[in-house]
């Protein structure tokens, strides 16, 4: 018998801690949900943001992963400082792939508003081949993980294309308070600190809007947009949901 090459269903990749619970929340929980093994690596401590101290967003990551059902790991790169050293983020990217041989992996959208999203992009991208090429030297044995989708970040804009929307509605609740958990980043919490875009009063209704937009087209409440690398195989058309429905 053939022993599996993986040993997690899938690799989350985000600049900081609340990306991921901001981005692609709904799909964690619901992964999890369904018994997958999911990883969240936070590639830094969020130790530039406004507010929160590095310990403190690590107690808060830590509290979300649970509500979310994943594992979460960080990958010590700097805030801000993601793309200084690309090789060096690469190498990140490429252990924490090495070490969880996930079946899939998942990063921010290129294009972003934010250095630290593109630069982790970058890296990602560049990880996700490096960890199959056997002379890329990180002590571990390579790994080819199967799929590279990308999650939308752009705070305003929207993606250029979408290849699937994931419905996050039954899983919307346990994302929102994945978020809360964050409590030093968003509104509504009691954290007193300077203002920040993710404290604003019209932030939780922007969050509401933007997921509620995607979830309308496919017909459901809430949806998580995507992007593929490469074009998707689907054998079966009439297997996909019916988003008319």
């Amino acid at each position: 018998m053939s022993v599996s090459p993986f040993l997690s269903d899938a690799l989350f990749v985000c600049a900081h801690p609340d990306d991921g619970e901001i981005l692609a929340g709904g799909m964690m929980a619901r992964m999890a949900e369904q018994g997958r093994r999911v990883i969240l690596a936070d590639a830094t401590r969020g130790e530039m943001g406004t507010r929160g101290s590095a310990d403190e967003r690590a107690i808060e990551a830590a509290n979300a992963a649970v509500i979310l059902g994943v594992e979460r790991v960080n990958l010590g790169l700097p805030d801000g400082g993601i793309g200084r050293d690309l090789e060096a983020s690469t190498r990140a990217v490429v252990s924490a792939i090495r070490e969880h041989r996930p079946r899939l992996v998942f990063t921010h959208t290129g294009g972003d508003h934010h250095p630290d999203h593109n630069a982790i992009h970058e890296a990602t991208r560049r990880a996700f081949f490096n960890s199959n090429v056997l002379k890329y030297d990180t002590g571990q044995e390579r790994h080819a993980a199967r799929r590279l989708y990308y999650f939308w970040s752009h705070r305003t804009n929207l993606p250029p294309r979408i290849d699937f929307i994931a419905d996050v509605t039954a899983t919307w609740e346990k994302k929102m308070a994945a978020l809360r958990a964050h409590r030093s980043q968003v509104a509504g919490t009691g954290y007193q600190g300077a203002e920040t875009f993710l404290t604003s009063d019209l932030f939780w209704h922007r969050i509401e809007a933007r997921f509620g937009y995607f979830g309308s087209l496919i017909n459901v409440r809430y949806g998580e947009p995507y992007l593929a690398e490469g074009a998707l195989r689907i054998d079966d058309p009439l297997s996909l949901a019916d988003a008319a429905e």
